[in-house]
């Protein structure tokens, strides 16, 4: 963590974070969710960190499926070695980095099977990825191959160690360093952010001041000879030119096929300089020189412009279009934050003028709900901002919503558009991965591939805002062009806010859920091959829609096995609603085995067979997590004696006791450090 925020915050660099599982196999020290949940609930922890740290985070489709004693059962586990290594190659080609770190070392220094594998999958991706031969179907798609310069593993010496061999590595930093802009070291930052991981107890750590360093050893390269130091390098990218123009010396011998290149690319480097140069007394006077930047950029990526007009290779053109395109969006942020202008999209509730407290609050649309967005456009500058306009955007069957004006808006002042909506009949906001059975499945699931690699699914709606400004000009009439603007844009995501249960205002993204949530309770169950009686299954259904329409409840249950009754009437009308029914199932026949029960709910001609939680914590964002309305039952062939009497050592989420009491066992769970103390001799 100190080492990303030093290279991200304190230096400046795009970093991307990769994460191979979602921590789903391991414990919860702040409550009961396991498995895929506990796998979302480490997914919003991890981001918000990442928010600290400045970096952006990918993830693979491989599972943490508890504790791995080697490498070799890790991949065992996971399907093969390659599943893995794909999706890292994946986010190579994407981000196409000039360096790439490995927290670990590969070796059995790293302990857990899962940290050595993923520094085994580092070293072979850095060349895997520069193969046209490695997963071809990524170069269909579009991707092209890349070679990062060079690799460096980390571990090296020790976790936490102060000290470290010469030979055993090439680079040391110190994250201990303190930074004036953020008033304390990039470790004790990126500590701020670690502490957010609660369910792996992070919460409580600190970090004092003062020196603290970590080293890195360069495993590989491709850099020429000479290129290097020898021994000790000072930073990551030793021997790599990071200036803009650098960009150029990277076509090699392609750089003749675009003389121009080299000298615009110097000119766009002194804007940034005279930016900042005039930025100390009121940032607004950086603005005239990153416009001139951003035209010069856009001149040069633009769908017509130089670089595709050029004689590169498909290769090329990528690389400078990327990045170039990464320092357009650098460009714009630059400027709204030296305007001070900012973008709001908050969720409005008819007939409701002020926030209302969650449960009533619209944090959660279904298909048919009418609400409404109010987008703000807030002009925080001393100029006023010429013509603007604010769209809102929709994944799926969502229509962009433009509104336009060519008004100026005047310093301090608010544009403020509302769009009224009815959510359509889109797909849900949910993880746009699954387990089938989280319990024995070590691989996710992709349901939509265009999300593959992202911690969630993007927002339904997102809020996006152009304007022109030109510093001192006033427009003389609405539509009158203005020399020497400069166009911006920001986008917003569409919340929700409320009060929540301490009177404290909240706001929450806005998701799109089915009209009805259907749940079994309990979600798996034993049953003894020689039960002779029926079974109790609740199913808890919860409405999200106002006027909603009626339906009809039944369970779908094995061949020869009874439910009754076999079906019940759903009257659910309103937002909120919720209430539990229950049947009596009957099996049959029972042999040694496993099997399910599925709830299903018809209204509206619809089938809803699923039910949905929100995950969230106050310190967090929040996530609709899904699972199918059905039970996982195991028939087990079991003789209990009398007299048995069984006690279980608990550990952190377990739930092996209420199993073994489904069975009918006499069983005492004994929390660990309790042990010493108790007396185990009548078990």
């Amino acid at each position: 963590g100190g080492m990303l925020t030093l290279e991200a915050r304190g230096k400046g660099a795009s970093v991307t974070l990769l994460t191979l599982n979602r921590g789903e196999g391991g414990q919860n020290k702040v409550g009961s969710n396991l498995f895929d949940v506990l796998g979302v609930l480490r997914s919003l922890e991890v981001t918000a960190a990442d928010r600290y740290y400045g970096v952006e985070q990918r993830f693979s489709r491989v599972a943490d499926f508890g504790y791995s004693k080697n490498p070799e059962e890790t991949f065992q586990k996971w399907g093969g070695h390659d599943i893995a290594l794909e999706d890292v190659v994946r986010v190579v080609r994407s981000f196409r980095p000039d360096v790439m770190v490995a927290r670990f070392s590969g070796t059995d220094r790293d302990g857990h099977g899962h940290h050595q594998a993923s520094a085994i999958l580092t070293k072979e991706a850095f060349r895997a990825a520069a193969d046209p031969n490695r997963f071809p179907e990524q170069i269909k798609e579009g991707l092209l191959p890349w070679q990062a310069k060079k690799l460096y593993i980390g571990n090296v010496c020790g976790f936490g160690a102060a000290t470290c061999p010469d030979e055993n590595y090439t680079l040391r930093l110190n994250t201990g360093t303190f930074d004036p802009a953020l008033g304390v070291s990039y470790a004790q930052f990126a500590m701020a952010g670690l502490k957010h991981q609660l369910s792996q107890g992070a919460g409580a750590w600190t970090l004092d001041p003062g020196d603290r360093f970590t080293f890195y050893k360069l495993v590989d390269s491709v850099l020429a000879s000479g290129t290097q130091r020898a021994g000790h390098e000072k930073d990551f990218f030793d021997g790599i030119d990071t200036s803009l123009p650098g960009l150029a010396a990277e076509l090699g011998d392609e750089e003749k096929k675009a003389p121009w290149l080299r000298p615009e690319l110097v000119k766009i480097t002194e804007d940034i300089a005279k930016a900042k140069a005039e930025s100390a007394g009121d940032t607004s006077h950086a603005v005239r020189f990153l416009g001139d930047a951003e035209k010069l950029l856009s001149w040069i990526i633009g769908s017509s412009g130089k670089i595709e007009n050029a004689d590169l290779s498909a290769a090329a053109k990528a690389e400078l279009k990327q990045r170039l395109t990464e320092k357009m969006e650098q460009m714009r942020a630059a400027v709204n934050l030296a305007l001070a202008v900012t973008l709001q999209a908050v969720v409005v509730v008819p007939g409701r003028p002020g926030e209302s407290g969650e449960a009533d609050a619209f944090t959660v649309v279904s298909p048919g709900q009418n609400f409404g967005v109010r987008a703000t456009l807030h002009n925080g500058s001393k100029y006023p901002l010429l013509a603007a306009s604010i769209a809102l955007n929709g994944l799926n069957d969502w229509q962009e919503m433009p509104k336009g004006s060519c008004n100026p808006i005047p310093p301090g002042e608010d544009r403020v558009v509302l769009f009224p909506l009815i959510v359509p009949n889109v797909p849900s906001t949910r993880p746009y991965w699954h387990r089938d059975n989280p319990e024995s499945d070590s691989v996710n699931t992709i349901d939509d591939p265009r999300y593959a690699g992202l911690p969630f699914s993007p927002p339904p709606l997102i809020a996006t805002a152009d304007y022109n400004f030109a510093e001192g000009a006033q427009a003389s009439s609405p539509c009158e062009p203005v020399l020497n603007q400069v166009h911006s844009r920001l986008k917003s995501e569409v919340v929700a806010g409320f009060v929540n249960d301490r009177g404290q205002q909240e706001k929450r993204v806005l998701a799109i859920a089915p009209e009805f949530s259907v749940m079994l309770e309990p979600g798996a169950q034993v049953i003894p091959v020689n039960s002779g009686s029926a079974t109790a299954v609740k199913v808890q259904v919860s409405c999200n829609l106002t006027g909603a329409p009626n339906g009809k409840l039944h369970l779908e249950a094995p061949t020869g096995w009874r439910v009754e009754p076999a079906e019940l009437a759903v009257v659910l009308d309103h937002r909120g609603a919720m209430q539990s029914y229950q049947f009596q199932v009957f099996p049959t026949s029972l042999t040694e085995g496993r099997t399910q029960i599925r709830a299903v709910l018809e209204a509206g001609g619809k089938q809803f067979t699923e039910g949905y939680s929100l995950v969230k914590r106050e310190d967090l964002g929040s996530v609709y997590y899904y699972q199918p309305a059905t039970q996982r039952i195991s028939i087990a062939d079991v003789k209990i004696p009398k007299d048995l009497k069984v006690a279980y050592v608990m550990g952190a989420g377990d739930n092996i006791p209420i199993v073994l009491q489904q069975i009918g066992m006499d069983i005492t769970s004994i929390p660990a450090q309790k042990l010493a103390t108790e007396d185990l001799s009548k078990y």
